[in-house]
């Protein structure tokens, strides 16, 4: 299990700042009538610009996938370091600088001028209890954001949001999917970051989640291009292998090592289809377009969805599994160390329980565990990886 200290990292509090920057990806113009994809960098605190780097690499991906569409990037601005500058090495350009705290007021302000939107991807530190943080523990956006509905119209067909933080898939994923009506994807554990390794996977770099210190220096897996290992270019954010324990308590009855997609007010095939063009800009050991085949696809929705091991092929196991799941029919497969939450695409059978403070009703902190409501055996993972499939038949639609 990874130490407390180390799931701190993408999960804990951040302090106050006062400015965030609104940014757009390899093109000087900013239009807010263009299709755009949008990227939301969160305060890093401790983790410094390691959000920022990672939705770097989304914006790369974005950019080969789609490039006759926009790509913005909304991000806390860090102190300490010359921000403005960092992005703009990194092709960002600069389209307004404003000194005033980021939070979900700020979110939904920003957002809804973007009249087609195809995709939101939050990178952040987040809680199941308090949603995202966006800049510090009480800059937020939550389930209790106002006005959330004013962005009701503006995503084009086939969009979608996923949650990069910890645990944000208990309540805001499917909260989110039911306000926006669209696929919204949130991790039911603690999230990481990963690095790319010279043996072609992506692990932890906490010692003893990497099988050596030969890390990778360039990464021509990824991408449509080689490029070189540095920010944001070989790392990426996923869910933990394990169930979260943190600054709020242990949730040791349950979790999922994937973002799992809810889609609660849009049919199956519009749902699949969504989740299958997410799976275009994942950033992974292989890269695919529409037009891939269902071999080169798969290794990709293996990628996402199936956890890695240091110590064992557990990647090569999950991928075996899968695959004869659908034949034999029997789907309770878990490569998840702890107990699989059951969920669907409108929830999952399980919620967090807290102590609360006596008077103020405040949420304890380290009091908080996950009450897993499933009797059975969960088979969430198998059904994920056939509505992947299901999503593929109509990726070129």
């Amino acid at each position: 299990m990874l130490k407390i200290v180390s799931l701190f990292l993408v999960c804990f509090f951040a302090t106050e700042t006062n400015a965030y920057l609104v940014t757009s990806y390899n093109n000087q113009v900013l239009s807010y009538d263009k299709p755009t994809r949008i990227l939301i960098a969160g305060r890093g605190d401790e983790l410094g610009t390691q959000f920022q780097e990672v939705a770097r690499g989304k914006a790369k991906k974005y950019l080969e996938q789609f490039p006759g569409q926009q790509i913005i990037l909304l991000a806390s601005e860090e102190p300490g370091i010359d921000n403005i500058s960092l992005l703009r090495k990194w092709d960002f350009f600069l389209q307004r600088n404003y000194h005033s705290t980021f939070d979900g007021r700020v979110f939904v302000d920003e957002v809804e001028k973007f009249k087609k939107i195809a995709s939101i991807d939050i990178f952040s530190h987040s809680s199941a209890q308090f949603g995202i943080h966006l800049d510090g523990k009480t800059h937020r956006l939550t389930t209790t954001t106002e006005n959330l509905d004013r962005l009701i119209g503006h995503f084009m067909t086939n969009a979608y949001v996923i949650l990069h933080g910890c645990n944000a898939g208990f309540n805001l994923a499917p909260f989110l999917s039911t306000m926006w009506g669209v696929p919204v994807a949130g991790a039911l554990t603690s999230t990481n970051f990963q690095k790319l390794h010279s043996d072609g996977q992506f692990y932890l770099t906490e010692e003893g989640f990497y099988p050596s210190s030969d890390w990778a220096k360039s990464n021509a897996l990824s991408f449509k291009n080689e490029v070189n290992c540095n920010a944001g270019m070989c790392l990426r954010l996923k869910p933990d292998n394990n169930g979260y324990t943190g600054f709020w308590g242990e949730y040791n009855d349950g979790g999922l090592p994937f973002y799992k997609f809810f889609c609660t007010k849009n049919s199956q095939v519009d749902c699949t289809k969504a989740m299958a063009q997410s799976l275009l800009s994942f950033v992974g050991n292989s890269k695919i377009d529409k037009n891939s085949s269902l071999d080169d696809y798969k290794k990709v929705a293996f990628d996402f969805l199936c956890p890695i091991s240091a110590k064992k092929d557990l990647r090569k196991e999950c991928e075996t599994n899968l695959e004869s799941a659908l034949v034999s029919g029997d789907f309770t497969y878990n490569p998840f160390n702890r107990t699989q939450v059951e969920c669907d695409f409108h929830g999952c059978k399980a919620k967090i329980k807290c102590q609360t403070i006596f008077i103020t009703g405040i949420i304890k902190p380290g009091t908080c565990t996950l009450l897993n409501q499933f009797d059975g055996k969960s088979t969430t993972l198998v059904r994920e990886f056939k509505a992947y499939l299901e999503g593929y038949k109509n990726l070129k639609n």
